[in-house]
């Protein structure tokens, strides 16, 4: 992703995040299958999102491409973290996707963006940051301020975070790994990927 100079004003100002999602990119597979990316656009005044030639008050634009299902893991994992905060609805799972359920997807996760992007704990949270593409072991905070360069507490957040991330979902098979791998952090092979969604925009398989 490239991190672009973006002249105007951050909306949330009390966050230093603005994220909205104002497009999408259907991706071709073979016969009918394939998948569809959307399109999220970030911007924001964050350290954790700039580089060390950046000033506190640059402001930064880029855009991330995520999966209904990468989308869908953010959504369960701040769920999971901060159950007192009432997402926006998330878009149901359907076999034939069409350009009515895509388009209807987009607006939802638009809307799931910027309800995060206007919620401080949810903006700074390390899902999110992570969800994003940024490392979130940086030597600065996730609200921009800097911290001393202590190795004690760096290795207690990195601790942190693999607590956050060793945090149980619904899904069945995260619950079958044993302790060891996940202590290792190994994620699943390459091979285990969701099966792709079947790309309907004509509407031709609908009954």
């Amino acid at each position: 992703t490239l991190c672009i100079f973006f002249p105007r004003q951050i909306q949330n100002t009390h966050t230093g995040l603005d994220l909205s999602v104002p497009e999408h990119q259907e991706i071709r597979g073979k016969m009918m299958s394939g998948h569809v990316e959307y399109h999220i656009v970030v911007v924001t005044r964050l350290a954790a999102f700039k580089a060390a030639k950046h000033k506190p008050e640059d402001v930064v634009q880029f855009m991330v491409s995520k999966k209904y299902s990468e989308i869908e893991e953010l959504y369960q994992r701040l769920t999971a973290r901060y159950p007192q905060v009432s997402l926006p609805l998330l878009p149901r799972k359907v076999l034939f996707v069409g350009e009515s359920d895509i388009s209807e997807r987009r607006a939802m996760f638009n809307d799931i963006m910027k309800f995060i992007s206007k919620d401080e704990d949810l903006a700074t949270s390390p899902e999110l940051l992570e969800f994003l593409g940024t490392k979130v072991s940086s030597a600065v905070d996730f609200k921009g301020k800097n911290m001393p360069d202590d190795r004690e507490k760096e290795d207690e957040e990195n601790e942190a975070l693999d607590f956050f991330k060793e945090e149980k979902t619904p899904d069945l098979i995260s619950q079958l790994l044993s302790v060891e791998n996940v202590k290792k952090g190994e994620k699943k092979e390459d091979g285990d990927e969701e099966e792709e969604e079947i790309l309907d925009p004509l509407g031709i398989i609908r009954y």
